[in-house]
């Protein structure tokens, strides 16, 4: 699993044009920082601190910055905030009966709006069972999607079950995750913003986004 993210600074203000961030974030083997070249490397990896290396020049008023990336890459099947388990299991009768279930595994996290999207046999209707959350047939992808509307880490755990025609179970493969959090996977977030020497009022936002989240 790779998770790339950034930190964009936006000064509002022209007499705070000069700031420092403080930033808190996960220093580990799997996790690779990389600071603009205009800021001072040292400070941010001995500080935790985005200043410019040149006091003397200043951050453009209005205009996104990005000062910050990061990228994470994680090996093993835990490392992924939400894991999936899709069981089909052909019953002998022509018919399918898929067991899925997922796990939050980063409880640092809090997920909104997910989507889990199980593929069904062409032009079949699911008679779905026992479900935690909602669902709905997208009959132009041919899904069932199953919708959730947080997961966190007090409701980490649901399952969905469902009957369908048909008995390959290749058709329920690929399964899709979409949802969005406002909060990191490497938990990076502003803890202070500095100005002239003190701290200064600011305001953060978190936006956390699958760009391609499948179980095959």
């Amino acid at each position: 699993m790779e998770v790339k993210g950034g930190l964009t600074l936006i000064i509002s203000e022209e007499d705070k044009s000069n700031v420092s961030i403080r930033v808190a974030c996960i220093q580990d083997e799997n996790t690779q920082y990389k600071t603009h070249p205009s800021i001072d490397k040292k400070e941010f990896n001995e500080n935790g601190l985005l200043v410019l290396k040149n006091q003397s020049r200043t951050f453009p008023l209005n205009q996104p910055v990005g000062v910050l990336k990061w990228r994470y890459v994680g090996q093993s099947e835990d490392s992924i905030p939400l894991s999936i388990n899709c069981w089909p299991s052909p019953t002998g009768d022509g018919t399918t009966e898929v067991n899925i279930e997922y796990e939050l595994n980063n409880v640092g996290m809090e997920l909104q709006d997910v989507i889990i999207s199980i593929p069904l046999p062409p032009g079949k209707q699911p008679i779905v069972g026992d479900i935690d959350g909602s669902y709905e047939v997208n009959r132009n992808a041919g899904t069932l999607d199953w919708q959730v509307s947080v997961i966190d880490r007090n409701s980490r755990t649901g399952s969905l079950d469902f009957v369908v025609d048909g008995d390959n179970v290749n058709l329920f493969f690929p399964v899709s995750v979409d949802y969005k959090s406002s909060t990191t996977y490497c938990q990076v977030h502003v803890l202070e913003a500095i100005s002239e020497g003190e701290s200064t009022d600011f305001s953060q936002t978190v936006v956390s986004v699958p760009d391609q989240y499948i179980i095959v």
